[in-house]
Formats: C-alpha cells, structure tokens, sequence
C-alpha cells in the first residue's frame, strides 16, 4: 500500500510540474485581424505580413475594390480566400457569384497575374456563396475556371514587391476572409 500511495505521489507531482512547465510554450491564439478595401488600387491598404485577416469591402453592387499586399521576403505566396459573404442582411441560402484578380506592376504597368489556382492556372479566381457552391458546383470537377467558395492562388514574390488584390461581388457589400502563408 505504501508503494502505491508513493508511486500516486510522485506521478502527481511530474503531472504538476509538466503543467507548470508547459504553460509559457503555449501560443495564443489570434484573432483575424480586420482590413478594409478601397475602390482605388493606390489608396488601398497595404498588408505587409503574413496572417489571416477578414477583408470588408463597402462598394456599392457591381463596384470592384482593392487591397495590397507587400511581400516581407523572397518567397512563394499562397493566398486563400473564402468565406464571401454580404456586410448586412446575411442568410446562408443567399446566392451570389464574384471573383478576385491579383495584379502586379510591370515596366508597362499594372498587369493582371495568371496563377495557380485550384484546377490549373487562371487570372481570374471565380468564387462563389456556400449555397451557390452546394447548389450548383458540388461534386463536379473542380476546373480553373468553377465558381469554389473557398480557393487559393499561389504566387512567387520578391522582397518588397506589392501585388494588388481586386474583388467584385455582386451581392454589393461584402467580407471574405484572406490567409497570406
């Protein structure tokens, strides 16, 4: 009985003390951080990091709007969007189509970006509500071209180099999530 009640003793306080150690490991979790885009590309804001953030958009139907994104470092991008949605009045059978366009600036000046996206490579990233997704999309081949409610472009970035993200959605008023990884 003694070696039982010292063995529970002991694993009691490897379990404290493995608590008391872990606790300053563990990462908070963020929030996403709120942007809101800008019917003119060069008065859009500019993202300079990584992360996801919840993109607002207040153009009135049928307008395009912009945000940028300046990239930190060398590397390959993956953007991801989804989740679009209207600002107001939202329910989740609302069917709405739109689509996202990333440029870049060129010598010749601000040039539509083809990238690779789900189903190949396309310079338009067709998206789409849930309920459009599950209604007419679902199930289907996923081509460049299909209407998805969540999608990703991947583009290779220099230092410094900022590309421009247009949306348009037809619901007028609208927020859609974006991670940059």
């Amino acid at each position: 009985m003694k070696k039982v009640k010292k063995l529970l003793c002991a694993l009691l306080i490897v379990l404290t003390a493995m608590t008391m150690l872990s606790e300053p490991f563990q990462v908070p979790v963020q929030a996403a951080r709120t942007v809101t885009a800008n019917k003119n590309a060069n008065k859009a804001v500019n993202i300079k990091k990584r992360g996801t953030y919840r993109v607002l958009s207040k153009t009135k139907m049928n307008k395009d709007d912009y945000i940028r994104f300046t990239a930190p470092k060398k590397g390959k991008y993956t953007l991801t969007f989804s989740d679009f949605r209207k600002l107001k009045g939202y329910t989740p059978s609302e069917r709405h189509l739109g689509s996202v366009y990333i440029y870049k600036n060129t010598k010749y000046g601000r040039s539509m970006q083809r990238v690779k996206t789900n189903g190949g490579k396309s310079s338009v990233l067709n998206m789409c509500s849930k309920a459009w997704y599950n209604t007419y999309t679902k199930g289907r081949k996923i081509k460049a071209a299909s209407d998805l409610h969540t999608r990703y472009a991947k583009i290779s970035l220099k230092k410094g180099e900022t590309i421009y993200i247009k949306s348009f959605w037809t619901g007028g008023k609208h927020s859609y999530s974006l991670k940059i990884k």
